[in-house]
């Protein structure tokens, strides 16, 4: 068996689509027959052009998450159900178990088929592989709970069809050694000349120091889910990340996928084309002189930057709906190109030759999370410089891709704007209430990480109707639209191999008087406690 290598750099084929996400992992292992002649290498190539899901993107970000979050309304605003879950909500759950973390479970075991000396040439690739698969397990579970882990992924190799489901605490705990190990075994000096992906790695072409980095800046992204639950906990994890002399401290430590003109195209899943600009952020932009606001917004035809209301009972009214209806509309647009690079915006030059990027865990939200458990003496850390960082960081990298990417009219960001920005009011840091000034700002920059955003309002409550960017109250015929906080589980059938493993997961979830029923996506994961 052999994978096919796909070349990042000039293009990527579109992840295959999957319609039934929950048993496809089953499905995916039902084959016991070990791989013997695929190289590591080819399996970390398969995970990593995996990252990006186009389903993900159509379905949960742009016409789930990025809504409710008001990073953005639909062509006509936000409808009156637009806060309901979609049946194909949660694609990163199929995503996880027919390809990334199928991918990722093979690679300790080709490698435990290689020969001694050869076995002690691949702790490197081994540990990147983990550190790997850390994060996508935690990224699944963050909205799902318990997911299966411990025991999933091993049934070609001799291990169970039906996996045990691990729970969401326990996850979390052993996430937390893995990449603890992970990092301990790049940062140590074997006397074997260790084999690296290389250009197999598109994130960062193997090299061991800078998955060092990031495993450190991920233990601490983990972590942090906690802060309103186990503070303590927090508090001894960041004490031992913080130790290590392996941190994040410049943009290129970003963990980030970048991809070719190809990858996502105009008129593809990734094409967030019929998506307007929000007023809140559109308002607070055009406040402070946001140099973001080109980035992420298209100007109106008047060259202005206009946002839609985010309200379904203000998108309702009729001067509203008028102004959505009309062929020289005055609201603005999402910026294709940031997010469809080849995008033709019919400026006369013709489709764009830019690049793309996934963002994964950038050095601006590394600098959010430090400013922020330093905002609630959990680190020592002046929240004020850490977020000052952060910020900084934010426009800089943001500013990178935007000409990367080929955005129309766009030139880079100068140091002075950034500076003229971060003493702007709303924008220059205070220290009451830092909390809020650090989680707006670390929402700004989820742009891009529309899920991260929704996880860090809820970790903090912000943005809300009060904060920096302040958003609007969300009604429809004057009932307040509740937002979902958690993917809404299906159930298997009796008749599901894995059933009673299944059942057995939900019924201590609904423990949890703050979860609700499997299919509640307004209910709560184990992590989610902030009233």
């Amino acid at each position: 068996m052999k994978l096919y290598k796909y070349l990042l750099v000039l293009s990527v084929p579109l992840v295959l689509g999957v319609s039934c996400k929950k048993s496809l992992y089953v499905k995916a292992n039902e084959d016991p027959s070990t791989l013997t002649s695929v190289d590591p290498g080819d399996q970390f190539l398969y995970a990593a052009s995996s990252f990006a899901n186009s389903f993900e993107a159509y379905y949960d970000d742009y016409r789930s998450i990025m809504p409710w979050l008001q990073y953005s309304t639909g062509a006509a605003g936000n409808g009156s159900d637009f806060t309901t879950i979609s049946g194909h909500f949660d694609y990163r759950y199929s995503n996880y178990y027919t390809n990334v973390g199928l991918a990722l479970a093979d690679i300790p075991h080709l490698i435990s088929n290689m020969t001694t000396a050869q076995q002690a040439a691949r702790q490197y690739e081994a540990a990147i592989a983990s550190i790997y698969m850390a994060y996508y397990t935690f990224y699944v579970s963050d909205i799902n709970g318990s997911i299966p882990y411990s025991q999933a992924f091993q049934a070609r190799y001799g291990g169970t069809f039906t996996p045990v489901y691990d729970t969401q605490q326990s996850i979390f705990d052993t996430l937390d050694t893995q990449i603890k190990n992970a990092v301990a075994v790049l940062e140590s000096s074997p006397s074997t000349t260790q084999v690296l992906y290389g250009g197999n790695d598109p994130f960062y072409g193997g090299v061991a120091l800078e998955w060092a980095k990031a495993g450190n800046a991920l233990r601490l992204k983990i972590a942090m889910r906690q802060i309103n639950l186990n503070p303590s906990v927090v508090k001894t994890i960041a004490a031992s990340v913080l130790a290590d002399a392996n941190q994040m401290d410049t943009t290129i430590d970003s963990w980030v996928l970048y991809v070719g003109n190809a990858f996502a195209v105009q008129g593809g899943n990734f094409d967030p084309s019929g998506f307007l600009a929000p007023a809140p952020i559109i308002n607070f932009m055009n406040t402070t002189r946001d140099p973001r606001e080109g980035i992420f917004y298209r100007q109106n035809g008047a060259g202005l930057y206009v946002g839609s209301p985010t309200d379904p009972d203000t998108c309702a009214d009729a001067y509203w709906q008028a102004q959505y209806k009309a062929s020289d509309t005055p609201i603005s647009t999402l910026q294709h190109r940031l997010f469809t690079p080849n995008y033709n915006e019919n400026d006369g030059f013709g489709a764009g030759s830019g690049t793309g990027f996934y963002p994964a865990l950038t050095y601006a939200e590394y600098c959010f999370i430090r400013a922020y458990l330093g905002s609630q003496a959990i680190t020592s850390d002046d929240p004020g410089i850490w977020y000052t960082k952060g910020v900084t960081a934010s426009i800089e990298f943001y500013s990178k891709q935007a000409v990367a990417a080929g955005i129309s009219g766009f030139t880079a960001v100068p140091a002075d704007s950034i500076t003229t920005y971060l003493g702007e009011p709303g924008v220059s840091f205070t220290t009451e209430p830092s909390a809020n000034q650090i989680a707006c700002q670390a929402y700004l920059d989820f742009y891009k990480q529309p899920s991260e955003g929704w996880a860090w309002w809820k970790m903090t409550g912000y943005p809300n109707t009060t904060s920096v960017i302040a958003w609007e109250p969300l009604t429809s015929s004057s009932a307040v639209n509740v937002l979902n906080r958690r993917a809404a589980l299906s159930v298997f059938t009796t008749s599901d191999a894995n059933y009673a493993n299944q059942a057995a997961a939900y019924t201590q979830m609904e423990a949890n008087p703050l979860f609700g029923t499997p299919a509640d996506a307004q209910g709560r994961v184990w992590w989610d406690v902030l009233q």
